[in-house]
C-alpha cells in the first residue's frame, strides 16, 4: 500500500513541473507573404510621342479652328502571366483645351469633328510662351485593330465602376468620356461583353489634334504643341 501511494505522488509532481515549464515563456510565429497580380507593361511605338512637325501658319485658319491629320501609333500591353487589365487615360492639361462645349464631370466636347465623328471629347495642347491656349486633341483606341493573344477581339467600355461593360464603343474608341473621368476600356473575345485575361494585346492608338483660331495666338514667336496624356493600366 505504501508503494502505491508513493508512485502516485511522484506522478503528480512530474505533471506539475511539466505544466509550469510550458507556461513560463512564449514566442509568436507569423506566416506572411503577398500575392501580386501579373506584371503588365504598356508600350507605344515612337516612345509615345505624336509629332506634328513644323506647321506653317499659312495652313491655319484665322477665325476658326484648324483640324490636323489623324496620326496612329502601335500600342501594346504585355503581361508575364494572364491578367485582366483595363486602360484609363488622364488628360494632364485638360484645363487648356479650346473650342469646346463644356461638360459636367467629364472631359469637354470639341465643337468640330475628329476621327470622322462629331462630339468627340478632348483635352488640351497646353499654352504658348505668351500664355495663350493652343488647341486640343482627342485620343482613341482603334476598335477593330486589336488582337488578344493573337486572336481578334472586341473593345469594351465602362463609364463608371457601377456600370456594366459594353462593346458598344462610342466616339470610335475615345479614351475620354463626357460624363465621367473614371472611364475604362478593355478587351473581350470577339462579340463578347466580358473582360478576358491575356498575356498580350496589340493594336493601334490614334490621336487627332486641332489648333485654335490664329487670331487668338501670338504667331510672331514659335508656338509649341505641348499635349500630355497619361495612360494607366488598371487591374480588374
Amino acid at each position: 500500500m505504501m508503494n502505491k501511494v508513493t508512485k502516485t505522488a511522484c506522478a503528480l509532481a512530474v505533471l506539475t513541473a511539466t505544466s509550469t515549464s510550458v507556461m513560463a515563456e512564449s514566442i509568436d510565429i507569423k506566416v506572411i507573404g503577398t500575392i501580386t497580380p501579373a506584371a503588365c507593361k504598356p508600350a507605344l511605338s515612337g516612345g509615345g510621342t505624336i509629332d506634328y512637325g513644323v506647321i506653317s501658319p499659312a495652313s491655319l485658319q484665322k477665325d476658326t479652328f484648324t483640324v490636323l491629320e489623324e496620326k496612329q501609333v502601335d500600342f501594346s500591353i504585355t503581361c508575364d502571366a494572364p491578367a485582366k487589365v483595363a486602360v484609363h487615360a488622364i488628360g494632364v492639361k485638360a484645363d487648356t483645351v479650346t473650342d469646346f462645349v463644356k461638360n459636367g464631370g467629364g472631359y469637354d466636347t470639341f465643337k468640330g469633328q475628329l476621327f470622322q465623328t462629331k462630339s468627340v471629347n478632348v483635352t488640351g495642347l497646353g499654352k504658348s510662351d505668351s500664355g495663350k491656349k493652343i488647341g486640343g486633341y482627342g485620343i482613341r483606341l482603334v476598335p477593330d485593330s486589336y488582337t488578344v493573344d493573337g486572336k481578334s477581339s472586341s473593345l469594351l467600355v465602362r463609364k463608371n465602376s457601377s456600370d456594366k461593360w459594353s462593346n458598344q464603343v462610342f466616339d470610335n474608341g475615345s479614351l475620354f468620356n463626357v460624363s465621367s473621368k473614371n472611364h475604362l476600356l478593355t478587351w473581350a473575345e470577339k462579340g463578347g461583353t466580358t473582360p478576358i485575361a491575356f498575356k498580350t494585346v496589340a493594336g493601334k492608338l490614334a490621336v487627332q489634334a486641332y489648333i485654335t483660331q490664329t487670331s487668338a495666338l501670338d504667331l510672331t514667336k514659335p508656338v509649341n504643341l505641348d499635349g500630355l496624356t497619361t495612360l494607366e493600366l488598371i487591374y480588374l
